[in-house]
């Protein structure tokens, strides 16, 4: 039978959704970049770098000459057998504009990767309206605790092409909660707006993009 392998298929195999859900098993560091024009933010670049165990599950799966590099071929086949999966689950941004919090529905520029045998992925959302320009939110998290995202070294980078850049901080959200349902099925891709009895309740930090006054 033919593999399409996403980031929840190695632990659907061998894991029973109780034990999947009991903590992460992939880990994430991201670097977001803004790019800004004036007051607005056009959009955002998205680069993941995955925790050894992954990196070389998938360097093994998708390089397949071995030569440390994704040629066409091997980054189409990564590209759909490792990646699209996840517009299921928002690709794991969630953007928030006051208590508004939305996941991209599309991303475009998917590259991926390998140095020092670490895989990386990167992805570029457009903001198609200036929803998200002078104060927002940015949050890279795993609804179904299959990955753990944590923010690298830079954790943001902005880009201004006119005017004066915007500063960040990295808050922990206690205000505009994320609810999941512990006990769903690995595949479980439910978005829950309010909470209700048998969900569980995630604060993911998130990136607060704004001018100062």
């Amino acid at each position: 039978m033919k593999r399409n392998l996403t980031f929840m298929l190695v632990l659907c195999i061998i894991l029973s959704a109780s034990f999947l859900h009991s903590h992460p098993h992939v880990k994430i560091t991201s670097t977001i970049t803004f790019d800004f024009n004036g007051t607005t933010c056009e959009g955002c670049r998205v680069q993941w770098m995955f925790d050894d165990y992954f990196s070389a599950s998938m360097i093994n799966d998708f390089d397949k000459n071995r030569d440390g590099v994704f040629d066409e071929k091997e980054l189409n086949n990564l590209y759909n057998g490792g990646f699209i999966n996840l517009k299921n689950y928002g690709f794991f941004v969630f953007l928030r504009k006051n208590s508004v919090r939305t996941n991209p529905e599309k991303v475009s520029e998917f590259r991926a990767w390998q140095k020092e045998r670490k895989l990386f992925y990167s992805f570029y959302i457009t903001f198609y309206n200036k929803t998200y320009s002078d104060d927002f939110y940015l949050a890279v998290f795993d609804r179904s605790f299959y990955c753990a995202a944590f923010y690298g070294a830079p954790a943001v980078i902005i880009n201004q092409k006119q005017g004066v850049s915007p500063v960040y901080e990295i808050t922990s959200n206690k205000k505009y909660p994320v609810f999941y349902n512990p006990a769903g099925a690995a595949d479980d891709m439910t978005v829950y707006k309010k909470w209700k009895p048998g969900l569980e309740t995630a604060y993911p930090d998130e990136i607060h993009v704004y001018f100062r006054n």
